[in-house]
């Protein structure tokens, strides 16, 4: 065998390595400086701190392969670390697909949309408790019906094959949550309204470690139904969409669910069945003060989410919620009948709660009539990035939890090559 083969594999294995961390490095470098990710600093430091410490230990196990080994053991070695690389190449990919799809001229517009309106109704609880959000969920587009929300904890499912375990691991273990939202949000705006629900979700994980466990028993409690504990999840965040959008969050839920009169009756995984769920949202509605018949049937289901407490609050006073806004001249009313227009006037868009309150007068306005005017669209894609102060979702983590994560990360993945 020639001597120089063994170096020349260490060489490709190395320098494959070394050209994905340049590719990282450069990504990150264009991202921090590219105003359409201004909201994601945070993000991009915890995954570029993550990524550059788990390649560079890879690289170390490279370069600790004895040159003089026999062939067969340094090939052998050599290709468990490339399986390492490839793992970490298939996380980059995973994020910088979804920040790059800011980029992209068909889905950037509702892309900054979404920014503002996931910030709006991500920040509100944490900054009424007087604490700095955690980083926040990266909302993306994917081609299907629904939308689902990905906490810090979970597998996508796009990474639920068995080739991608450890990659879909990781995406659990980091924490960068994401939102996924329908392809057709890119034509009809006001399907944003879906986000307040999926943020919920990640609100409930993250305001408080205990309160999702909470959720459940207080259901159960109220209700004296244990079937509450399944539904407990999803019905907090229908409960938080209406903290949030008021009683039009219910529209899309409807438009979702809509079907057959004998499909509506039965229970669909976490969701209770379809006039539950929205029998529940107007009687939240009514006891946060936003008026309709409500439910009275489900009163205590209602007061059991909103009685909840997290820095010993409730949700609703966490929520930041104003009746007035959704009152019939309130600013929602005002809103929607301008939005219909071709040229609406929408002063004051400029405080925290202002894109999370035009998307519901958005909402307001489809749920009103069968079909959008036709402006409504432009309008939102106009407006809705103009809403909010500046600011990101949520400061970067650092020092020894994010350090810590990484070393962990680092060697669950030196692990798996062994």
């Amino acid at each position: 065998m020639h001597p120089e083969r063994v170096r020349a594999r260490l060489d490709r294995s190395a320098t494959t390595a070394l050209r994905l961390g340049h590719e990282i490095g450069g990504w990150m470098r264009r991202g921090h400086d590219d105003r359409r990710l201004h909201r994601f600093t945070g993000h991009l430091d915890v995954l570029d701190g993550v990524l550059s410490r788990m390649l560079g230990a890879v690289v170390r196990e490279i370069e600790a392969i004895d040159p003089r080994a026999a062939s067969g053991e340094a090939y052998r070695r050599c290709g468990e670390l490339d399986g390492a690389v490839f793992t970490i190449r298939r996380l980059f990919d995973w994020y910088a697909a979804k920040y790059d799809q800011r980029r992209d001229p068909v889905l950037a517009g509702i892309l900054a949309c979404a920014d503002e309106v996931v910030l709006s109704c991500w920040r509100q609880p944490f900054e009424d408790l007087g604490r700095e959000p955690p980083t926040g969920p990266l909302a993306y587009v994917e081609p299907r019906f629904d939308a689902f929300a990905t906490p810090r904890v979970s597998v996508p499912p796009d990474l639920r094959l068995p080739a991608d375990s450890l990659v879909a691991e990781f995406v659990g273990r980091l924490p960068v949550p994401v939102v996924c939202l329908p392809e057709w949000t890119a034509v009809q705006a006001w399907w944003l309204t879906l986000a307040a629900h999926e943020v919920g979700h990640h609100v409930h994980k993250d305001l408080d470690p205990g309160l999702e466990n909470a959720s459940r028993d207080a259901l159960a409690e109220a209700t004296g139904d244990e079937r509450w504990r399944r539904w407990a999840l999803e019905s907090f965040a229908d409960a938080y969409s209406v903290l949030m959008l008021g009683p039009a969050a219910a529209w899309i839920v409807e438009e979702l669910g809509h079907g057959p009169p004998e499909s509506l009756t039965r229970a669909h995984g976490g969701y209770p069945p379809l006039p539950v769920r929205l029998a529940l949202m107007a009687e939240v509605a009514r006891q946060a003060g936003l008026g309709g018949a409500g439910a009275p049937g489900l009163a205590g289901a209602a007061g059991a989410l909103l009685g909840l407490r997290a820095g010993g609050r409730t949700l609703v006073e966490l929520s930041g919620l104003s009746p007035g806004w959704f009152a019939e001249r309130g600013t929602v009313r005002a809103q929607a009948r301008s939005l219909a227009g071709s040229d609406p006037f929408l002063p004051r868009l400029a405080e925290p709660y202002s894109a999370r309150l035009l998307l519901a007068a958005a909402a307001t306005v489809v749920d009103a009539g069968p079909a959008a005017p036709s402006a409504l669209h432009a309008n939102l894609l106009r407006h809705l990035p103009r809403c909010g102060p500046p600011g990101r979702l949520g400061a970067s983590p650092t020092g020894p939890p994010v350090a810590r994560l990484a070393e962990e990360l680092t060697g669950r993945l030196l692990g798996s090559t062994r």
